[in-house]
């Protein structure tokens, strides 16, 4: 920037239309003023509060912006400062954006591909995997899926009689002495229902898998 640039005044309340040769500009961070050349060969100043505008509309070289010091006159009232894009600017950058665009969108514009991909010459062969067995049986559930009262209803199992094996408990008396436990423990006794379905659940599944739970016994 020229060191003998003739200083710009702008006047309170009017508003100044001009363009600067490099918006970045050099700011003096001791005194927090940012300086401009406009490119009619004027030296444009303006305060941090200014500059800030003018950072966010990003004008470009040459471009012109539009700048206006709002002040009342009052001693020790601050000046406030709007700066924007003139009309001429904002219609100058609508434009080059519709043009841009239109470019973009015309197939004209768009290279063809310079190479085109060759047919296979064979289909490709299919890989046959092999088919999975399935499992010759389904194992039981101890649970399946329902409303009872401190947890899922029991599996629905045909009435054969007894089917547990020697020394197992059946399913509906193990469930039934592990809630009386449950509830008899001081340290469980004012548990909610949610908790006691937890607790419960985990024990005749484990109980189960241990093999120390047999099936659900049903009356005839």
């Amino acid at each position: 920037m020229p060191d003998k640039l003739r200083e710009l005044h702008i006047a309170p309340n009017r508003p100044v239309t001009l363009a600067l040769v490099d918006p970045e500009g050099q700011f003096d961070f001791e005194i927090g003023i940012g300086r401009y050349q406009t490119t009619t060969g004027e030296l444009l100043s303006l305060p941090r509060a200014a500059v800030v505008a003018l950072n966010a509309i990003e004008p470009r070289p040459g471009e012109e912006i539009q700048i206006v010091k709002h002040w009342s006159g009052r001693a020790g009232e601050q000046a406030e400062w709007t700066i924007s894009l003139s009309s001429r600017s904002e219609n100058a950058r609508a434009m080059a954006e519709n043009v841009t665009q239109d470019e973009a969108e015309d197939p004209h514009t768009i290279n063809p591909p310079t190479q085109t991909q060759k047919e296979a010459v064979e289909p490709p062969t299919p890989i046959r995997r092999p088919v999975k067995r399935q499992a010759a049986e389904v194992q039981p559930r101890l649970f399946d899926k329902g409303t009872g009262t401190y947890g899922p209803a029991p599996a629905i199992l045909p009435a054969m009689g007894k089917v547990s094996k020697p020394g197992q408990i059946p399913a509906n008396v193990a469930v039934r002495e592990i809630l009386a436990f449950i509830k008899a423990d001081p340290s469980t006794a004012n548990w909610g229902d949610q908790s006691v379905q937890d607790l419960a659940s985990t024990v005749i599944i484990a109980a189960y898998k241990a093999g120390h739970v047999g099936l659900w016994e049903r009356g005839e």
